[in-house]
């Protein structure tokens, strides 16, 4: 798969959560059914179930509890940036960590992958991890 444009916005409030739309979805969905299948070939991950249809999106944050949301969704509504293009030019293998009591998620990046035409930079194991690590950290 090669590196695609992709355009992020606009910002959709909601109730839960404040995230950004990403348009088109055709790509991104693509990437996810690839990025499933190979992950799904690894010893030892479990996927969830497939949803119906993926939803493209990142999440800028979250809500720790619930409040009356009508003021701000509003003001971001209102906001309305213009869309910005970015090109997916990689994936991250992540751990991911949901942290209650913090209000927020954390992740540890386990791999990169770069999408097809882009040039994988890599860097010893022993520059940038423990050396117990075989590894090589790229970017």
């Amino acid at each position: 798969m090669k590196p695609f444009p992709v355009q992020l916005g606009p910002v959709w409030p909601g109730v839960t959560a404040i995230t950004v739309a990403v348009y088109p979805e055709d790509g991104m969905a693509q990437l996810n059914v690839r990025a499933r299948a190979a992950a799904g070939k690894v010893p030892g991950i479990s996927l969830r179930a497939q949803d119906a249809k993926f939803w493209a999106h990142a999440t800028m944050a979250y809500g720790r509890a619930a409040f009356p949301d009508q003021k701000l969704n509003r003001a971001l509504r209102a906001l309305r940036p213009p869309r910005v293009e970015i090109t997916i030019d990689r994936v991250h293998l992540v751990n991911q960590y949901q942290h209650p009591d913090r209000g927020y998620y954390t992740c540890d990046v386990v791999e990169e992958f770069a999408l097809a035409s882009q040039a994988r930079r890599c860097r010893p194991a022993s520059a940038t991890r423990s050396s117990s690590s075989s590894r090589a950290a790229c970017t």
